[in-house]
């Protein structure tokens, strides 16, 4: 186990236990005085919706996330950006939400206690690291780049609750020392990166990994989106019709549609609103004659220009949560030069997938071979691992990618 699991749980409950403490901190500043149980419990009800979205906004920020070198390097702008998000959120609550308490000056010194207590927990977490003679020294088993990076990854990062101490191309359980402890590259890649190391796998092991039925949470995953699906089309119809006016006034038709590949390599058609001057249906040649309007770049950044897909996702098309579906034609160089590429088949395309909110959304402008393997080592990885909570975490994480307005 190259993490200790406990930390996620801890950094949960301190930050919970740090935003209650802040309460009764401000409380205690404001009247020069240990509260009263009876009116911290007053004034403790009404918070309870801000440390409820903070925590959220944490979540959505990442700051739950693992502890790798690239995560690290952007932990500090996510934590003041957490912190921004959340402040601003505290103060719109306090004043949409009918209270019977003046809380201004107890808001205000609670988020400045809040703020600076958060700051310095977080950074304590995150520049701690497992003292060197308790980390158990292991023996990696596995050769090229994935495991070169697995290698790199550990040894140069403290948070891990192992070193290694060597390598191995593969077992030698005759020459082996009992007392050594020897871990294989794939698995343990996995564990740390939360993808699928690629030239680690064939299909064979692939498909003897996954789990034999999943009856039960399809069916249940089906009726989520069936139910989303037309809660969501009461909010997105007048969106798409305001959407597709302008459109139709700014000059040409206001939806396209394009060939995409869905389940077992089922071939349907999605329906967007237009955010480009023309349909290029993914032709590399006419892609270099179009470009996005001016309109189009404000559809994507919102994900307006996906809306109409609700329909994709009622009749079974499209799932919310699953690989992102491919045009047909890039596809095909895909099967050929990725081996395992076919597996993202086996199951529903989605609006959002692991792959998309760790940043490695569909390559556009033709094939891109490179991009589309570590987009994949992704995708299969939510093919062994989904469930409802790797969904409910994938939801949660695009709505990052929705309020930044960060969408492609």
């Amino acid at each position: 186990m190259a993490f200790d699991r406990r930390e996620t749980a801890i950094l949960l409950v301190g930050d919970f236990l740090i935003l209650v403490v802040s309460l009764w901190a401000a409380l205690t500043l404001r009247n020069l005085q240990f509260p009263p149980f009876s009116y911290f419990e007053i004034n403790f009800v009404p918070f309870l919706p801000v440390f409820f979205v903070s925590l959220i906004v944490f979540y959505i920020a990442g700051l739950y996330e693992k502890q790798t070198r690239p995560i690290r390097s952007v932990m500090s702008i996510r934590i003041f950006g957490a912190q921004v998000a959340t402040t601003a959120i505290a103060a719109i609550l306090f004043f949409v939400l009918p209270l019977t308490i003046a809380p201004k000056a107890i808001l205000l010194l609670y988020l400045v206690i809040s703020v600076m207590s958060e700051s310095a927990w977080r950074f304590y977490r995150m520049n701690r690291e497992v003292v060197e003679g308790k980390r158990v020294p292991v023996v990696l088993v596995g050769s090229g780049p994935a495991a070169d990076e697995l290698y790199e990854e550990v040894n140069s990062n403290g948070t891990y609750m192992i070193r290694f101490s060597g390598r191995a191309e593969k077992r030698n359980w005759s020459a082996s020392n009992v007392d050594e402890v020897y871990m294989d590259a794939p698995v343990l890649y996995e564990e740390i990166f939360d993808r699928v190391p690629l030239e680690h796998l064939d299909t064979a092991q692939l498909l003897g990994s996954l789990p034999r039925q999943r009856v039960l949470y399809d069916s249940v995953k089906r009726i989520f989106d069936i139910g989303l699906a037309v809660i969501g089309a009461v909010i997105a119809v007048p969106l798409i019709a305001i959407s597709a006016l302008l459109l139709l006034v700014s000059g040409g038709a206001p939806f396209i549609t394009n060939e995409r590949i869905g389940k077992d390599g089922h071939i349907f058609r999605i329906i967007k609103l237009r955010s480009m001057l023309f349909n290029d249906n993914g032709n590399p040649e006419l892609q270099k004659k179009n470009h996005v309007t001016a309109l189009g770049r404000l559809l994507r950044k919102t994900r307006i220009d996906e809306l109409p897909q609700l329909w994709n996702v009622l009749v079974g098309d499209l799932s919310f949560i699953g690989p992102r579906p491919e045009l047909p034609k890039i596809a095909e160089t895909y099967e050929r030069e990725i081996p395992q590429y076919r597996m993202r088949h086996l199951i529903a395309p989605g609006l959002s997938g692991w792959a998309q909110i760790h940043d490695y959304d569909a390559p556009r402008g033709g094939a891109d071979v490179a991009r589309t393997k570590h987009k994949v080592s992704y995708d299969l990885y939510y093919l062994k691992h989904r469930s409802f909570g790797l969904d409910l975490a994938i939801a949660i994480k695009t709505l990052r990618t929705l309020v930044t307005f960060t969408g492609t």
